[in-house]
């Protein structure tokens, strides 16, 4: 029988963290994980090593992308296995750490203050007297201590909370088997975990976020060696980097600015973009299409203005851009009810597969152009003219 409860951030924290006060008398144990990105051709994003001792969890974490930054974190629980504290540092390697942010709990809510340089800004955060952890998504020891307190539950599924920016927002834990569990993230996706043999984080598939990592856990990491090694390459800038596409077709001048997503040795159509599902047309940020002049594309009457881009592949082999009336937000904030128009775009195989999510505007005459969508082995096109 699925047992499944809504268990308060206190309440989680207490269940969650037994294995903190359970450890204190224990020998430091020690973790490392990798973190890539791909299938083929994998990108290791992310390195990190922890050890807890006693009633404290400290660590070290290099991330690649988009600039290589040195992150540093110690978590202090308190006698009963709860948070009391979060101390974090990041900068770059070898370098005195430019950011350091303190989480201090107290009974009903978090103090944060970060200190960038010489600004500090410190805001609390009410919790309802719970201690929800801080979110990122690529420190794993986080992820070792929320997934071992969510399976020291006898519930099948719970509900806690984590701090996210400024807020408390709820995350749904199933258990999918005694060693492997499912995190639900609204807006972002789902994490599957796997557990080894001593109960710790084994492995994280965040293919199914909108972050496509690959987390295992390993035996040992030099972080400082390779922490000095990333700092004297050249640095790789975003994942998704940033591009435009423009023309001047007649009198307009039209844009869309997108992120650049590689395929990376991975299935792009129903694999990294589901079928059936809204897509950003891109990464990160929402693609814009901006025109200064009134357009019609496919068929339909697009007055000048900003516009966000989206799109729908099904598995019949169907593609429609959507033309939504907001602009400027993050891609996973796609709100149907702001839709301008379904527009259908032509489908057609590529000659050659393309590595790097590519938009293309094109001139096709005084008053006429072509937007092209393609990645993978396949594109979609859709004209438009210039009123």
């Amino acid at each position: 029988m699925t047992t499944h409860t809504h268990v308060g951030i206190r309440t989680a924290a207490a269940l969650a963290l037994v294995w903190a006060a359970a450890g204190c008398a224990q020998k430091p144990v020690t973790s490392a994980f990798v973190a890539t990105i791909g299938a083929a051709a994998k990108d290791t994003v992310a390195v990190e090593v922890d050890t807890r001792s006693g009633d404290t969890l400290s660590g070290t974490n290099v991330r690649a992308y988009p600039r290589v930054a040195v992150r540093s974190y110690k978590i202090t629980f308190g006698p009963g296995g709860e948070v009391q504290s979060v101390h974090l540092t990041s900068g770059a390697p070898g370098a005195t750490p430019s950011v350091t942010t303190d989480y201090t709990y107290t009974g009903d809510s978090v103090v944060v203050e970060a200190k960038r340089d010489t600004l500090t800004r410190r805001v609390a955060v009410a919790t309802n007297g719970e201690r929800p952890l801080p979110f990122y998504e690529d420190l794993f020891a986080f992820w070792d201590v929320s997934l071992k307190g969510a399976m020291s539950s006898q519930a099948d599924s719970t509900t806690f909370g984590v701090l996210w920016g400024t807020n408390v927002q709820p995350v749904t834990f199933r258990r999918t088997s005694p060693t492997e569990a499912d995190f639900g993230f609204p807006g972002w996706g789902t994490v599957h975990a796997t557990l080894d043999q001593s109960g710790g984080l084994n492995h994280l598939d965040m293919t199914h976020t909108t972050s496509k990592y690959t987390v295992v856990s390993v035996g040992s990491l030099d972080v400082p060696t390779i922490a000095a090694a990333w700092g004297a390459r050249p640095q790789p800038g975003p994942l998704s980097p940033r591009d435009t596409a423009r023309a001047t077709v007649g009198r307009a001048h039209v844009v869309i600015d997108y992120g650049r997503p590689s395929v990376r040795g991975r299935t792009v159509w129903g694999g990294l973009i589901p079928f059936d599902q809204v897509w950003r047309t891109g990464a990160n940020a929402a693609t814009q299409l901006i025109t200064d002049r009134d357009l019609v594309i496919g068929g339909t009457p697009v007055p000048a203005g900003t516009y966000s881009l989206w799109s729908q592949a099904t598995q019949s082999g169907d593609w429609t851009l959507i033309i939504n009336k907001q602009h400027g937000q993050w891609g996973t904030d796609y709100d149907a009810t702001q839709d301008f128009a379904h527009i259908p775009l032509k489908v057609s195989k590529l000659p050659e597969p393309m590595e790097v999510f590519t938009i293309a505007v094109t001139a096709a005459g005084a008053r006429a152009g072509t937007i092209t969508l393609a990645w993978g082995d396949t594109q979609g096109t859709v004209g438009f003219t210039v009123r």
